[in-house]
């Protein structure tokens, strides 16, 4: 999971003519449902879990503030330069396959393409290409079931010679449903997630 967040330092002026820093934590919005970070020093910590709130630590003897909403336009304009520099997002594609097998559902074979093209799109990409399974049949089996399902589209793609490709292929067999249930038989869980960076 990618998280993006915003430091913003500010120097304070005091009455006394010294200065302390303000640091601003702020949890930006992104496509991820459970996004948060934690903020903590010597005196304790705050938790952001809602996107576009921030909270401020003062000093290590202060604990730090409560979220506080906070206006992200301003933000992102007064930090054009960092956002400018952000990575753009993946392209994210999920392929489904037949029961016992590496054998790609025809509503997945059609998406091919459109990974190709975007992968050809983006310069040098990096290609994430993670293998999984449902839970009927054996953990291991589960695995180099899921690992064949990833070799088998990693194989399609790099037919295509997609310049400077780096592909990085994974597996977790039955570990990391896409749909939570009791169920053994899950078809959405015989899935291959493509990533593209």
């Amino acid at each position: 999971m990618e998280i993006f967040i915003l430091i913003t330092f500010t120097v304070v002026a005091i009455l006394s003519a010294t200065q302390s820093t303000i640091t601003t934590v702020t949890l930006l919005p992104d496509d991820k449902e459970n996004s948060k970070i934690i903020v903590l020093n010597e005196s304790g910590s705050q938790q952001v879990d809602q996107q576009g709130y921030a909270v401020m630590v003062t000093s290590n003897d202060d604990l730090p503030t409560q979220p506080e909403q906070v206006d992200l336009e301003s933000i992102k304009s007064e930090h054009a330069d960092l956002f400018a520099i952000q990575p753009e997002k993946p392209d994210n594609f999920l392929l489904y396959f037949e029961s016992n097998g590496a054998v790609l559902l025809n509503e997945s074979q059609i998406l091919i393409p459109s990974i190709i093209e975007a992968a050809k799109a983006r310069k040098s990409p990096i290609i994430n290409i993670i293998g999984h399974s449902d839970a009927a049949g054996s953990s291991e089996y589960n695995l180099k079931l899921s690992n064949d399902r990833a070799n088998s589209v990693a194989k399609l793609l790099q037919s295509e010679n997609i310049t400077g490709a780096e592909y990085r292929i994974d597996s977790y067999g039955e570990n990391d449903p896409l749909i939570k249930s009791d169920k053994e038989v899950e078809p959405q869980n015989r899935r291959v997630e493509v990533e593209i960076w």
